[in-house]
């Protein structure tokens, strides 16, 4: 198996180079010319991907097209395109059209990449999916294939991407809030241990109690704005979660909450 990878930067070099030590033929081609020993590099988009079996474009969402018009009308009969750019179920339904049946994989980078190579969580998707597994199974990889419908691999990424951005914005926020109250030092102790105490019940319980006391904490988060306010500090986070928990309160479904 010959792999072309499009783009490289960190997450692609690791991967290239990670391919390349489990035995796979790979090369390389940057629009950027980038001065990278990871593997061989090609001067040319078209003849970097002409003979490949497998092409992996990772580089950003604003050049995943480009990369594609460059190299769509090259691909060597049979071949596959895989699109590892993290971007929308769109962007990657309109990347599919490019490209024969059978031929386009939306894949999902789950994890970040460094430390992990190409051993990151991949969930795949799209025409070219069920042909992408079996040409990889055989290496040390770690696969997960969705459907054959391209973006719906992006869903679940972006989904990720929007649970972990959100407790990262959500801390950051509490821990303005609290440099603001002049409370930093004893604000970040008491996220430490939360974060210390938290298991997979936790995500449970934040489900289940909410529904239980929608109102209560919806006036509990009145109060902390208005607290806020006080000290001049606009919270990004805590007047939305006031309206999360009045819509809660007014009988919004909150799947898998119990409610019945």
């Amino acid at each position: 198996m010959k792999v072309t990878v499009l783009g490289l930067g960190e997450a692609s070099s690791l991967i290239a180079k990670g391919l390349a030590e489990q035995g796979v033929e790979v090369v390389a081609f940057d629009f950027a010319q980038k001065d990278n020993p990871v593997v061989p590099q090609i001067d040319d988009a078209a003849d970097a991907v002409s003979d490949a079996d497998v092409v992996l474009s990772l580089n950003s969402s604003t050049l995943a097209t480009k990369y594609a018009e460059q190299v769509a009308s090259h691909l060597m009969a049979g071949a596959l395109y895989c699109d590892l750019n993290v971007s929308t179920p769109a962007l990657k339904r309109k990347l599919s059209e490019m490209f024969p049946e059978g031929s386009f994989v939306d894949v999902a980078v789950m994890k970040p990449v460094a430390g992990l190579a190409e051993k990151v969580p991949l969930s795949f998707a799209g025409s070219g999916a069920e042909k992408f597994m079996a040409l990889f199974k055989s290496l040390d990889m770690n696969l997960t294939y969705v459907s054959d419908v391209p973006g719906e691999a992006a869903a679940r990424n972006l989904l990720s991407n929007m649970l972990a951005k959100n407790i990262a914005g959500a801390v950051i926020d509490y821990m303005w809030a609290a440099e603001q109250l002049g409370l930093q030092d004893w604000a970040f102790e008491e996220l430490q241990q939360e974060f210390d105490s938290m298991t997979a019940a936790t995500a449970k319980g934040h489900l289940v109690d909410t529904v239980k006391h929608a109102k209560r904490r919806e006036i509990e988060m009145m109060d902390v704005v208005e607290m806020l306010e006080g000290v001049n500090y606009q919270s990004l986070f805590a007047a939305p979660n006031q309206l999360i928990y009045n819509k809660i309160y007014h009988l919004k479904k909150v799947p898998f909450s119990d409610q019945e």
